[in-house]
C-alpha cells in the first residue's frame, strides 16, 4: 500500500520524506497535453509500474515540465495520473501556460466572473474539458486548486526544470509573491491583469521570451495566420544576430537579416556555466531538442503528430540525444 504524502512543493527539491530513498535518476517528461494513453505507454517503457492507481519506479522519479492539460482527449485522466504521482512523491510537476489557461477559464473571481474566458479554438478545448468533468464538477474544482499549488520552478541541484524560460530574477519575483505556495485569487487577478512585474515574470516563465515583429514585416504561419511575435533562444545574446539565428520553436519561417536593435528588450541570458535546465513548450523535432550544452527541450509535439518524450537524467553526465526515450506508438510491442 502506498501512503499518500501530500505536502507543499518547494522549488528546491529534497527527497527527504520519511523512509524515502534518494532516487538514482529522474525522468523529465515533456508536454503531455491530455494524451493520457500515450503517457501510460511511456511510463511503462520507462519501467514505472501502476500500484494502487499510482505509477512508481523502484529507483527513479518522474518530473513533468508543465502543459499536461488541453489539446488531447483526456485532460481529466492525465491530471489524475500526474497528481497521484506528485502527491505520493513518485513525481514532480511545474505549471505551464496551458495550466494557466485552464485556471483562468474555470476559476471565478470574487464577482463571480471567470478570470480569463477562452475564445476561438481554445474555447473548444475548454468545452471538451468541461465535458470530461460533466458529472464531477467538484473534482474539477479540486484539481484546479491542486494545480494552483504547483511551483513554476524546480531545482534538483545538478539540473533545473521550468516550463519555458529560466531566470533567477523571475524566480525571485514569483516566490516573493507566493509565500504560501499557492496561487490565490488575488494573485490570479494580478496575472491576468498583465500590467505588473509579477505577471510579466509568470508570462516569461511559462511562455518564454517573445519578441514583437516590426510592423512592416508580415509573417504568416502554415495556416495563413499573421504572426506578430516570435520565440527566441534565451540562452544566447540576440544582439547582431538574424531573426532566423535567434528563433526557436516557431512554426513559420523568419528572415535571415539582422534583428533591428530597437525591437529587442533586456532579458537575462541563461549563462553557459549554469547547470542544465529542462523545458517543454517549444514543440521540437528530435534533432533540435538539445539546442545548447545546458538547455534541453523535452517537448516532442505529441499534440502535433509527434511523440511524447522523456529525458533519462543521470547525475554528472552531459546532455545527449541518446538519453531520450520516445513513447512507442499504439500497437508496438515493448
Amino acid at each position: 500500500m502506498i501512503t499518500k504524502l501530500i505536502g507543499k512543493v518547494n522549488s528546491t527539491v529534497k527527497d527527504l520524506s520519511p523512509g524515502a530513498k534518494t532516487p538514482e535518476g529522474y525522468d523529465i517528461i515533456g508536454d503531455v497535453h491530455g494524451y493520457a494513453e500515450e503517457l501510460t505507454i511511456l511510463l511503462k517503457q520507462l519501467g514505472y509500474k501502476e500500484i494502487n492507481g499510482v505509477y512508481i519506479h523502484d529507483k527513479r522519479k518522474a518530473v513533468f515540465v508543465g502543459d499536461f492539460t488541453c489539446r488531447g482527449p483526456e485532460t481529466r485522466r492525465t491530471i489524475a495520473i500526474v497528481r497521484r504521482m506528485v502527491e505520493n512523491l513518485t513525481g514532480y510537476a511545474v505549471i505551464g501556460n496551458h495550466e494557466l489557461n485552464v485556471i483562468g477559464h474555470f476559476t471565478k473571481n470574487d464577482e463571480g466572473k471567470t478570470f480569463k474566458p477562452a475564445t476561438g479554438s481554445n474555447k473548444k478545448i475548454m468545452d471538451r474539458i468541461k465535458q470530461e468533468y460533466l458529472y464531477e464538477k467538484d473534482l474539477l474544482k479540486d484539481d484546479l486548486k491542486w494545480i494552483r499549488r504547483l511551483p513554476f520552478f524546480l531545482e534538483f541541484g545538478a539540473f533545473r526544470v521550468t516550463h519555458a524560460y529560466w531566470s533567477d530574477e523571475n524566480k525571485r519575483i514569483i516566490e516573493e509573491h507566493i509565500p504560501k505556495k499557492k496561487l490565490t485569487k488575488k494573485l490570479l487577478q494580478k496575472i491576468f491583469d498583465h500590467d505588473n512585474s509579477f505577471a510579466e515574470a509568470v508570462r516569461q516563465t511559462t511562455r518564454g521570451i517573445e519578441i514583437n515583429l516590426p510592423h512592416d514585416l508580415i509573417i504568416k504561419d502554415d495556416r495563413n495566420i499573421r504572426r506578430t511575435n516570435f520565440r527566441i533562444r534565451w540562452w544566447q545574446d540576440p544582439k547582431d544576430k538574424t531573426f532566423k539565428e535567434i528563433s526557436y520553436g516557431n512554426k513559420f519561417t523568419l528572415p535571415t537579416y539582422t534583428v533591428p536593435p530597437e525591437i529587442l528588450f533586456p532579458f537575462k541570458v541563461y549563462p553557459e556555466k549554469e547547470v542544465p535546465v529542462f523545458v517543454g513548450h517549444y514543440c521540437m523535432s528530435s534533432d533540435r531538442m538539445i539546442p545548447a550544452s545546458n538547455v534541453c527541450c523535452v517537448d516532442n509535439c505529441v499534440a502535433n503528430e509527434g511523440s511524447l518524450a522523456a529525458y533519462r537524467w543521470q547525475n554528472g553526465r552531459e546532455l545527449k540525444i541518446t538519453n531520450f526515450v520516445f513513447q512507442e506508438k499504439k500497437g508496438s510491442s515493448f
